[in-house]
Formats: structure tokens, sequence, C-alpha cells
């Protein structure tokens, strides 16, 4: 089987969705916001009215305030790709098809997938001018469903019937369109606090296509530079890489990761 590998993939909402962003607060705690549903595609014309999906407003709370508090009022009746999810755990995308999740081809039971998302520091006031990515939480690979081109079996259902781009399936069979969905074990986590995502992180732990150190260029914020090397999904293989990792973000954490929780 070889060593574990860390898989990171970009999600949530980010600034190509306007006023749509996901809060952080002062104590470090947050609020995850998916992406809307799109509204056209090459396969379905209106993803926006799959009635299987749930709308802004439906989704819960994380932090003990009304979701609703950070979305704008026009998005709340919106259908809503809730994906990745953290209730069951699972996590859908297109590797065969989409170049941005190509890497996840690789991944397989027993790896760790990290979601790395954009927030934006909440003050009393509003949404403020301050905005960083964070690694939000985890899954540990426990089952893959690749290439769905058909309406998965019963025990499949029961598993992965969560995930939204099986629920788009099961409303129009058009979108059987050759989706994987992930499987996340009960060690999965979406945690409490966000952890920084910042040049001091990857500094010490991220290497480029060609393994070297990311390039900060002047004419590029830091935000902006991480947001272009993690456009595509990122792999951690080498066993001092992985470990890297794990030793930087268990500064944030009272446990390990990778341990029984």
């Amino acid at each position: 089987m070889g060593m574990t590998r860390i898989f990171i993939i970009n999600v949530g909402v980010n600034a190509s969705h306007g006023k749509l962003q996901s809060p952080i607060f002062d104590d470090g705690t947050f609020e995850f916001i998916q992406i809307p549903e799109r509204t056209k595609s090459k396969h379905y014309q209106n993803y926006a009215s799959c009635p299987l999906l749930p709308r802004y407003r439906d989704l819960p709370s994380f932090t003990g305030n009304h979701l609703l508090s950070y979305i704008p009022r026009s998005f709340w009746n919106w259908r809503v790709h809730n994906d990745p999810e953290f209730e069951k755990f699972t996590y859908g995308d297109y590797p065969t098809l989409s170049p941005r999740a190509a890497n996840l081809k690789k991944i397989r039971v027993g790896d760790y997938l990290y979601f790395l998302a954009r927030l934006t520091r909440w003050k009393k006031e509003g949404f403020s001018e301050e905005v960083g990515f964070y690694l939000i939480g985890f899954f540990e690979i426990e089952d893959i469903l690749k290439e769905v081109t058909k309406k998965p079996p019963k025990s499949m259902l029961e598993k992965f019937g969560s995930n939204p781009h099986v629920r788009r399936g099961l409303a129009n069979p058009k979108l059987w369109d050759r989706f994987w969905v992930l499987k996340g074990s009960s060690n999965s986590i979406r945690f409490k606090q966000a952890i920084p995502f910042n040049k001091e992180f990857a500094d010490k732990v991220m290497k480029s296509s060609k393994g070297e150190k990311w390039l900060w260029r002047k004419d590029k914020t830091e935000l902006q530079t991480i947001g272009s090397y993690t456009r595509s999904c990122r792999i951690l293989h080498k066993e001092k890489e992985v470990n890297s990792f794990l030793k930087f973000i268990d500064r944030f954490s009272d446990r390990d990761p990778l341990s029984d929780h």
C-alpha cells in the first residue's frame, strides 16, 4: 500500500462568488459556505431547480449563530452545492474530466484529503477586508465511488447518497456524468477552528510541481499566490513533506489528526 499521502483541495466560495463569503471569527471558529449550484451546464440547463439539493436557508450553523446572518438575502432560496459535506463525510468531483481535480485519480483508501477554503474575517459590522486561506477539515478516505455513469446499487446509495452529485443523478439521469465520490471514515473531522494556510505554512511544507519552493512574486499578493498554487489539487507524498505538514498543523490542535478520535 505504501505510506499515507495527503491531498489538498480548494473548496467553497471564493472571490468569483461576489458577496458570498465564508466568515471566520476572532477565536478561529468559522462557517464554511459552499458554492451555489450552477444554473447552466452542457448536461443540465437548470441545476438550481434540483429538488433534492438543499437551499442556503436549510444549511446548519456550526457556531451557534444563524447561518443566514452571513449570507445575502438574495441567496437564501438558492440551491447549494453542499460539497464537501461533513455529516456523512462525502466529497464529489470529476478527476477524469477536470484538470483541477486530476490528482484525485491517484487517491486511495487510507489517504487523507484536506480541505482548503477562503475565509473572511467577520467583525461586528460585517465582513472585513481581511481575507485568507485556511484548512477547515479532512477526510480519512474509507471508500471511493469512481466514474459513476448509472444509478449505483442500494448499498452504495446508503453510503454515498448524501453527496450532491449523487442527488443530481437521482433527480436527472443525464447527470450520472462520470463523477467520483470520496467517502471519509469516522476519523474524518470538520475543524472547530480553522488552521491558517499562509506564506509561513507554504514555505515550510509546500513545493511546486517541480519540487521547488513556491515563488512569491512582488506583483502578486500572498492571497493571489496561494490561490494560484492551490487552484488544482495538490499531493504530499514524500515522508518528509507529510511529516512537515502534520508537524505544522499540530501547532493548532491538541490532538494528532491521524490518531483515533
